[in-house]
């Protein structure tokens, strides 16, 4: 594997693209210091749960994990994991597989990664610092990989920083970008050529046409009402207007996303639908076959407790059985996990 590394320089541990600097993260670069500056006393986890509470399910919990089942790792797997971020999914494959590499763009989430894996004891793991958009070149090399929550922000060409990118107007992506949908195939092809042959992918990502986005729910990607199934045209004149860059971050439906797949050379492809969202799954639906289980709906959790919540949480209720557990309307689920081989 080293050998597939040499055109990276190693640094603290992450091999790096030297010619490379992005940013994506929850973390802002200020709080990135202060974390680090903990992390010379304290373990990881100590360090997220006194400073940063609000995200420590989402890099420690594993129920975010329960998806990858799907694939099956055992001890003899090499696998990628495209954005790994904080190391959640790629620490939980590291422990089944015989080596995992970890790539993302943000080399303080690696660094972050990295203090991980030495409290875990795991000497299995690469980390890789460089753009997600390059051709990484890996080729046939992996029995599995994972693209979780990362296609949608493929053609994303600025310094994200989520705390303040629905209120900043000062990043602007010129016109001529190209066309989103291009630059998701050919990142999803770089992704197909690294796999082996009938190796798998595990992808999860929004669903263009969940109901809720009809309704009250925002495009989590644009911070905006119903970007998420407009007509791509409207959406960017939307965003432009609001902040100035164009919309970019598109997701698609069930059938377009296998188009998506079979476009990029990818076969056998196996749809689920996920409850209550990908990012922590506890309902794993296949949806390439007649679902006829009993179907139990999830309490959505909220922070609050008055007469209009409580309202708002019946008739979600209400909406659920009907779309979810009457009609089966399950290509209307918040989100999908896709299996896909080489």
């Amino acid at each position: 594997m080293k050998t597939l590394l040499n055109n990276y320089d190693l640094k603290d541990g992450v091999y790096t693209n030297s010619k490379f600097q992005g940013y994506w993260s929850n973390f802002s670069e200020s709080d990135q210091i202060e974390i680090f500056k903990a992390l010379k006393t304290k373990s990881t986890k100590t360090v997220i749960k006194q400073k940063f509470p609000q995200f420590y399910k989402m890099i420690y919990d594993q129920e975010r994990c329960l998806g990858l089942e799907l694939l099956n790792i055992d001890d003899s797997h090499v696998g990628i994991d495209y954005g790994c971020m904080w190391g959640n999914l790629l620490i939980h494959c590291s422990k089944k597989s015989k080596l995992m590499i970890g790539v993302d763009q943000t080399l303080d989430s690696l660094k972050f990664v990295k203090h991980r894996l030495k409290e875990e004891k795991l000497e299995n793991t690469f980390l890789v610092h460089d753009n997600l958009r390059n051709n990484l070149k890996f080729e046939n090399t992996f029995d599995f990989s994972i693209i979780n929550g990362v296609l949608e922000w493929i053609p994303t060409r600025v310094t994200v920083n989520l705390k303040n990118y629905f209120k900043d107007k000062s990043q602007s992506i010129k016109d001529e970008i190209p066309n989103p949908k291009i630059e998701q195939i050919r990142f999803l092809k770089n992704v197909n050529s690294n796999l082996k042959v009938n190796g798998k992918l595990y992808l999860a990502i929004e669903n263009k046409f969940d109901y809720q986005h009809f309704l009250w729910k925002k495009d989590p990607h644009s911070g905006l009402m119903y970007t998420a199934f407009l007509p791509r045209f409207l959406s960017n004149v939307i965003s432009k207007i609001r902040f100035g860059r164009s919309y970019v971050n598109y997701i698609y439906s069930k059938n377009e996303l296998k188009n998506l797949l079979t476009d990029s050379g990818f076969k056998k492809i196996e749809f689920f639908a996920t409850f209550p969202d990908y990012r922590f799954p506890k309902k794993i639906i296949p949806l390439n076959k007649n679902y006829n289980n009993k179907f139990n709906l999830f309490p959505y959790e909220g922070k609050r407790t008055d007469f209009i919540a409580r309202c708002f949480k019946k008739f979600r209720k209400g909406l659920d059985w009907i779309i979810y557990k009457k009609l089966k309307l399950f290509y209307l689920s918040p989100s999908f996990i896709v299996i896909a081989e080489k």
